[in-house]
């Protein structure tokens, strides 16, 4: 199922965040130069998928310097993208993955998803439609250190109500938000299509809808490297 919220100005969201320092082991660890990537803390979210009646949760490694996120099959995304290991996203809207063909055959894939830079016209619709269709509820609440808030969401196309929390972080929210926009077969088990809605710096912390109750349940250090290393790289359409 996809959602799409339509809805606030940003303002009331306009809380001053700090910004997450890197550990001590970033320094060590972190090497895309030779295909190693270093993830401090970790997202995690649970839900219940009512149309696919499916429940369970989703762990979103991150490295608050860049904001890139890793994504790993036993973790994220499972069933729906078994031929791959793990997934790197990051805010520029590239996309690596890593996995295994149908011989066995170690293989990554690059990928540029456009959408994650939207343009200025995109950007000026984005904050419009926020601003229309989404109202403030006053409820506020800290998940982890990051101040929520409670907003209730209307459709452009519908007459239905869902109550949705959001959160300023301190990095980009998009390497989640363009999974949707992904080529390769893989998707999460709900959906996070909220790129022509959402800043980069706004994310969705708890949603309740009639088809998929969604909640963050945890954000902390929670140490992860990957390598590429070892992955021949593939290119789409080979």
């Amino acid at each position: 199922m996809s959602i799409i919220l339509v809805c606030c100005g940003y303002a009331s969201l306009a809380q001053t965040v700090r910004k997450i320092p890197a550990d001590k082991q970033r320094a060590l660890q972190w090497k895309p130069e030779k295909g190693q990537y270093y993830f401090s803390h970790a997202l995690v979210f649970d839900y219940n998928n009512k149309a696919e009646k499916s429940k369970g949760t989703i762990k979103v490694y991150l490295d608050p310097v860049t904001g890139a996120m890793c994504f790993k099959k036993e973790t994220s995304f499972g069933s729906r993208g078994k031929q791959f290991d793990f997934i790197i996203g990051f805010p520029d809207g590239r996309y690596i993955y890593c996995g295994n063909d149908e011989n066995g055959r170690k293989i990554r894939i690059n990928e540029v998803v456009k959408e994650l830079k939207p343009d200025a016209e995109t950007r000026s619709q984005q904050k419009e439609d926020f601003t229309t269709y989404c109202i403030p509820t006053g409820n506020t609440r800290t998940d982890f250190g990051l101040q929520s808030l409670e907003y209730e969401l209307t459709y452009a196309t519908s007459g239905n109500k869902d109550k949705v929390w959001l959160t300023r972080t301190p990095f980009s929210n998009y390497p989640l938000y363009g999974m949707e926009f992904l080529e390769g077969a893989v998707s999460m088990p709900v959906t996070f299509d909220y790129m022509y809605l959402l800043p980069q710096d706004l994310l969705v912390t708890e949603i309740s809808s009639k088809d998929l109750s969604l909640k963050l349940t945890g954000f902390g250090a929670d140490p992860l490297t990957v390598s590429t290393k070892g992955y021949q790289e593939l290119k789409l359409g080979d």
